[in-house]
């Protein structure tokens, strides 16, 4: 292993955790730069960095209960596979790219007795079918950075599936995907560092973003910048493609509930295709609201947003 140690972790608290975390990119950060994570965007990534945002946020069950099998895992594996596991209590530093940094779950050997990292995960039964493949790509992403701050060779995913299912996942450095990854980060740290903000994304992170940050209220128009043209053209098509493809789907949709008939179920090649009836229980809030005003009053919650339109 060839990378610096940044500071050691072991005592250190959350907060003070975070903040060295702000001097780099770390592994979990990856994902956002690529743009293949489904929680947040490069945008507040940057924001992050640049000490635009609080990044302190409460934890979730999931999140607590992977704190909490954390060391399990760590001690099943070695004993599942016979090889030693060192826990590291440190954020380690490339030592050519100092803003790449890497806080690992555990050092153990692979085949050879040479370093290998271990990532410790936890998923639920729901997610599990997304490691059919592999490694997810925003989990491998995240083991390549480690891989490329620390020199090793070879990184072990050892995941928990639901409570009850151990499976171990190997990922092999990827000389070429470092590359990228170096020169994609670095892009990003110079953007950081001279405070420039990245591009507005497609990603639902962004727009999550978007609509946290500007709750509206203000009345008065405003002349948008020339810039603009662009974004409403696109929009206008996107608007018209949608439209199309939905009278397409429906087109398609009604053709084959036609040769289905009264059937629920039929097959075509490999493709399932159902049309069964489906009964739903809904509070008749209309009636509640005439018969029991009081009661609809009381439990009547009202909720605000703003909605995009362009017409």
């Amino acid at each position: 292993m060839f990378a610096n140690v940044l500071v050691e972790t072991k005592g250190m608290s959350k907060g003070e955790w975070l903040r060295y975390r702000k001097q780099g990119i770390g592994g979990s950060d990856v994902s956002c730069l690529l743009g293949i994570n489904r929680w947040k965007s490069e945008i507040e990534l940057w924001m992050d960095k640049t000490n635009q945002t609080n990044e302190v946020q409460e934890e979730n069950e999931a999140m607590q209960w992977g704190h909490i099998m954390e060391p399990i895992i760590r001690n099943h594996f070695a004993e599942l596979t016979g090889k030693p596991v060192v826990q590291i209590e440190a954020i380690l530093q490339h030592p050519e790219y100092p803003f790449m940094l890497a806080d690992v779950d555990g050092v153990t050997i692979d085949e050879n007795g040479l370093p290998a990292i271990l990532e410790i995960k936890t998923a639920s039964e729901f997610r599990r079918s997304d490691w059919d493949d592999g490694v997810p790509a925003y989990y491998e992403t995240q083991v390549q950075h480690y891989l490329c701050v620390t020199g090793m060779k070879k990184a072990y995913v050892a995941v928990l599936f639901g409570g009850n299912a151990f499976r171990i996942y190997e990922v092999d450095a990827d000389k070429e995907l470092h590359s990228m990854l170096i020169a994609v980060e670095k892009e990003f740290w110079n953007k950081v560092q001279n405070m420039i903000r990245p591009s507005m994304d497609a990603s639902d992170a962004a727009k999550k973003l978007l609509d946290s940050m500007y709750r509206g209220g203000v009345a008065e128009e405003i002349v948008l910048p020339t810039e603009a043209i662009e974004y409403v053209d696109l929009y206008i098509e996107a608007c018209a493609e949608e439209e199309s493809a939905k009278v397409k789907k429906q087109d398609a949709s009604n053709h084959l509930k036609e040769l289905m008939g009264d059937f629920d179920k039929a097959r075509c090649m490999d493709r399932i295709i159902s049309w069964k009836a489906v009964s739903q229980e809904r509070l008749d809030t209309k009636l509640l609201k005439e018969q029991e005003p009081e009661i609809y009053a009381k439990y009547l919650k009202t909720t605000s947003s703003r909605r995009f339109s362009l017409k």
